[in-house]
């Protein structure tokens, strides 16, 4: 509330005070026998009265006004969508009513709203009181404030989940920059801004950028006093897998190994980490056609999950989908089927239909049966493919159904379809001899998936 209250309403002030502490002391009382979302609109009633009575100090309505917010992230969570969305806003009127409309408070209120618009996946209104935010703080704060690289911060992950590739790289730049500037380079918001900016340019294919922010994230968390083993081994896998994109592989087995043998030294071998990093390093291996070496670690990764995820957890079926296109790749072909339909089998009971694993054993399937010439059961498994895209993608993406199949109604089918998610093992060098062939038809649903699997881009294709 700002300072300039009435000041013929302060004559009742004592008796509304004596109110207030009393509604104050019974939610304290009863706040352990009466339900939750009464004593929430109990508080948002004091809240009003008090910014209506213009007697509560800044620093206590700014503590109810984070209770409201609290509440609104809360109802989100619950998946009570519509209530957390008018609960953001009453705090938006509240914060604009009590602090004014270019106080920073109001922004933080508006990022609250953003969130909670972002998450429920209607990214045009995130993106409206994201800005909105934005100018509020740009204007009332120094152009390096923490608050700004927030904001910033907000904005690119919301231009990441949409897909603007170009307009995100300049934003996490800039979060990375100011925040180096206020905390230092070992913070762990820091760090957690450079990884997102490297794993960024990783997906776009973007190694040589990406690679020495990895390193210096790697440097610093292997210097602090108590390091996070599990963090390191992520950093090591992302830096791994940035210069096995580049087919660097003498670069790549060190730091592999490196990770498989943290994460022996934190978990033990039979462990769910451990077999994660038994199958990159068989990755590895399949990639130098070193493939005994390859089938040994996925044999090993698929019975370490087998015996502590269960035979029907999804990472079994990413296994027997690796060690499938291992025996695809030898020419082994009832071996790769085999494989390839019990990993479906298990997704289809453990992922929703459009999840991207699905769509990579689909695809799997497809190659199979087009290699095999059976045009048939190659064309059903493409039809299903087609939609567990169109389950996944949202109309606001910009990779929506009618974008991606453009190139599919202007050639006609042939058996011959790559999905998004390109497995490894049908690796291609650039996006020219992707598209180069007749033959083929591209169904790309993002660069970032064809990338991030082994499609590298050529340089046109870089934002």
């Amino acid at each position: 509330m700002r300072d300039s209250c009435p000041t013929n309403w302060r004559a009742g002030i004592n008796f509304n005070q004596i109110r207030i502490t009393l509604m104050i002391k019974t939610i304290i009382t009863f706040k352990d026998h009466v339900s939750h979302s009464a004593i929430y609109t109990i508080k948002i009633a004091l809240l009003l009265t008090l910014a209506a009575l213009c007697i509560l100090p800044a620093y206590a309505r700014g503590e109810l006004l984070t209770d409201v917010e609290t509440e609104a992230l809360m109802l989100n969570k619950q998946e009570r969508y519509s209530e957390a969305v008018s609960t953001a806003k009453e705090s938006v009127k509240i914060a604009k009513d009590t602090f004014g409309a270019d106080h920073p408070r109001l922004a933080k209120a508006m990022s609250v709203l953003g969130l909670i618009y972002f998450s429920q996946g209607k990214y045009s209104e995130a993106e409206t009181v994201y800005l909105q935010a934005l100018k509020i703080d740009e204007n009332a704060l120094v152009k390096d404030h923490p608050d700004l690289a927030t904001d910033l911060d907000n904005l690119a992950l919301l231009y990441q989940a949409q897909g603007r590739y170009a307009e995100c790289i300049p934003l996490y730049k800039r979060v990375l920059e100011i925040r180096e500037k206020a905390f230092g380079n070992n913070k762990p918001i820091v760090i957690t801004s450079r990884n997102r900016l490297g794993s960024l340019y990783y997906s776009q294919g973007m190694y040589e950028e990406a690679v020495p922010l990895f390193k210096q994230t790697l440097a610093i968390k292997e210097k602090t006093s108590e390091p996070d083993l599990d963090s390191i081994v992520s950093t090591l896998n992302l830096l791994a897998l940035s210069y096995h994109a580049q087919g660097k592989y003498d670069k790549v087995e060190p730091l592999l190994k490196r990770a498989l043998a943290i994460t022996e030294k934190k978990h033990g071998q039979l462990h769910p980490e451990y077999a994660t990093s038994l199958n990159n390093l068989a990755g590895l291996y399949k990639a130098q056609d070193k493939y005994t070496k390859s089938l040994q670690l996925y044999k090993r990764a698929l019975d370490i999950r087998e015996r502590t995820l269960g035979q029907d957890h999804p990472d079994v079926a990413r296994s027997l989908s690796s060690m499938g296109a291992l025996y695809f790749s030898k020419g082994k072909f009832v071996e790769a089927e085999r494989l390839y339909k019990r990993a479906l089998s298990i997704s289809e009971r453990a992922l929703k239909p459009g999840h991207p694993d699905m769509a990579t054993l689909l695809n799997n399937l497809v190659v199979l049966y087009n290699t095999q010439g059976n045009r048939a059961k190659a064309k059903h498994y493409h039809n299903r493919l087609m939609n567990t895209w169109d389950s996944a993608l949202k109309p606001e993406s910009n990779t929506s159904p009618a974008t991606r199949r453009t190139t599919q109604k202007e050639k006609p089918y042939t058996g011959r379809v790559y999905a998004s998610k390109f497995s490894r093992s049908f690796h291609r060098r650039n996006c020219v001899e992707l598209t180069g062939k007749e033959e083929e038809i591209i169904d790309f649903k993002s660069r970032e998936h064809a990338m991030r699997d082994g499609a590298i881009p050529c340089k046109t294709c870089k934002p």
